[in-house]
């Protein structure tokens, strides 16, 4: 009896009708019911997708015949086979979406993700799965799957689970290479911008060795990175022996901010090769594809990943010194500036991703936090905690060498307790405080403690929100008084309520919708309108009258102005700065092996 074999073949002959017209065969499939199910998610982005919505036109042959096929849920396809044979699936997958998490096709390229392409058959998780390209002329793959030798534009995962982490990209792409350690890197850049290929090939060349620093090998015998440059941000999703990232095609000024979040994005998912990828809880691999996987632990995964995407930058010589303390008072301000820190844990954030944190609505800044940003600081603390009570001897880069000694290079998942156990035997000592107050409660983080004891001062001020050409005056020590609302001029019309934050002073009065009309008896135009005249005219403590409307109705209400959280966030070198101070900022800074 032949052994099994799984196969799809991918075309689209019509590329502008953005549909891919998909092609499985199965050989020597044993007798008996069976079913096809598309997956509902993919890897790496924690929400649910029923990227089935975009199938259609779903017919079987069976021994060349047709066979009937019944859809019995969203993602399933059942049907039954009286003998053995072959089976052949025929089906168009609409694809227009671009994105990282998506797949699209146009004119000018073909990009996908297995999850919305690819049909499992059975449970047949573990067979050798083989894709066939239709390759227009002119066009190129690229893609971390691997070749058939011999056989053009025809490619092998080893399994179904490689075949889903796999993305692909066809088309006119431009195409860089560098090695590390003899590992062939390949760089495919779909849109063009203001890249320099040379320097972003060294920049490349920097993070992936300065990563490999910290675990001491690369874990893949290739890379392939696939960059989509396009009019905005779209994010990353990491992969196997890939990642694509999404970015603004004019993001890369040497020197620009926007350079700097290019590189913190592909250092981001580089470390996802051992942080995601290797190192993770049982949950996360081997996947459920059917329905959602949950774990406590995604701020360990995505949050500690986004604290060493910096520290790693630094440590590369990618970050100068005062562009990674401008990192760290950015995400120091935005968590300090979210009332939703203080209801729900960091713990449960992570559990609740696929519910809450992917599908944010007005009072999101009030009831939640993100696992990236909180997870990144809790990262910070935990370093220098560890640093601290092993009196510098320990860091957090030996929990995940071990994590990846133990889990990662067996491929395996850890129970989720052995994160807290593996923090512990490295420090050798007890942190279920610090877990229970700053991972599973919403006690204010330790930042200013644990900063100064690495020589570093984080200072706390009130910038003023007039233009340059119109500034402000007013000392940045001086507290701004507040309304507590988020405003956006809305349809460039009318200004409207966004966010009304549970710890201002109009979280009783004003709602998400209401439209601002005057403040004080006199007209606003637009949300600046609002923000001038109270912080121009007005110190916390002060009176002012609201006039708005909601759902047709005029109200007026007097409200007391509050105290605004600090907009000025910065860290700063602690002045004076002694010796042991100076001594533990570069140990945590430079890389020590």
């Amino acid at each position: 009896m032949s052994p099994l074999s799984i196969d799809y073949r991918v075309a689209f002959p019509d590329p502008g009708a953005h549909l891919y017209q998909i092609t499985l065969t199965v050989t020597d499939l044993p007798a008996g019911r069976h079913r096809l199910r598309l997956p509902v998610w993919t890897p790496g982005s924690y929400r649910i997708g029923d990227f089935s919505r975009n199938v259609f036109d779903v017919r079987l042959t069976f021994n060349r015949t047709e066979w009937p096929l019944m859809q019995s849920s969203k993602n399933q396809w059942d049907f039954e086979t009286p003998l053995q044979g072959s089976l052949v699936v025929d089906y168009q997958v609409y694809a227009y979406e671009l994105g990282v998490r998506t797949s699209h096709l146009d004119l000018t390229h073909a990009y996908w993700n297995g999850a919305q392409l690819f049909f499992l058959v059975d449970d047949l998780k573990a067979v050798p799965h083989i894709i066939d390209i239709a390759v227009p002329p002119s066009w190129r793959v690229s893609t971390g799957l691997d070749p058939v030798p011999g056989h053009p534009h025809r490619y092998r995962a080893a399994d179904y689970d490689v075949l889903i982490d796999s993305p692909v990209e066809v088309g006119t792409q431009r195409e860089l290479a560098f090695d590390v350690d003899g590992i062939p890197h390949t760089v495919a850049i779909w849109g063009s911008g203001n890249e320099d290929p040379k320097r972003l090939v060294a920049d490349l060349q920097k993070i992936v060795h300065g990563e490999r620093e910290l675990f001491g090998e690369l874990p893949y015998l290739r890379y392939v990175f696939i960059f989509h440059l396009t009019d905005r941000r779209l994010g990353g999703l990491e992969h196997l022996n890939s990642t694509t990232c999404g970015m603004e095609r004019f993001s890369f000024r040497p020197g620009s901010k926007s350079y700097r979040r290019v590189l913190g994005l592909i250092a981001h998912e580089v470390f996802h090769l051992w942080n995601v990828k290797r190192i993770h809880p049982e949950a996360l691999g081997p996947f459920d594809y059917d329905r959602e996987v949950y774990t406590r632990l995604l701020w360990a995964m995505e949050g500690l990943t986004e604290y060493y995407a910096g520290l790693l930058l630094l440590r590369a010589g990618l970050y100068q010194f005062d562009e990674y303390l401008e990192r760290l008072a950015t995400a120091i301000q935005t968590y300090e500036q979210q009332p939703g820190r203080f209801v729900q844990s960091l713990s449960q954030a992570s559990l609740e991703a696929w519910t809450k944190f992917y599908h944010p609505g007005p009072e999101t800044p009030n009831l939640q936090i993100s696992y990236y940003l909180k997870g990144e600081l809790v990262g910070l603390c935990l370093d220098l905690e560890i640093r601290r009570r092993s009196e510098g001897k320990a860091s957090l880069d030996d929990v995940l060498r071990r994590l990846y000694d133990r889990y990662g290079r067996k491929r395996v998942g850890f129970p989720e307790a052995a994160y807290q156990e593996m923090v512990e035997e490295v420090s050798q000592s007890s942190f279920d405080d610090f877990f229970r107050r700053y991972v599973d409660s919403v006690d204010p983080l330790p930042l200013d403690d644990l900063l100064s004891w690495a020589g570093l001062t984080v200072q706390r001020q009130w910038k003023p929100t007039g233009s340059e050409s119109e500034p402000v005056d007013r000392s940045p020590t001086v507290p701004r008084a507040w309304l507590g609302v988020k405003l956006r001029w809305a349809h460039r019309a009318y200004v409207e309520v966004e966010t009304s934050y549970r710890n201002g002073p109009a979280a009783s009065r004003l709602a998400p919708g209401d439209r601002i009309v005057a403040l004080n008896g006199f007209w606003v135009e637009k949300p600046e309108d609002v923000e001038r005249r109270i912080e121009e005219d007005h110190v916390p403590g002060d009176v002012v009258t609201l006039h708005w409307f909601r759902r047709g109705r005029l109200e007026t209400q007097a409200t007391t102005l509050g105290q605004a959280p600090p907009n000025d966030v910065k860290v700063a070198v602690s002045d004076p700065m002694s010796d042991d101070q100076a001594l533990r900022l570069r140990q945590w800074l430079t890389y020590t092996g």
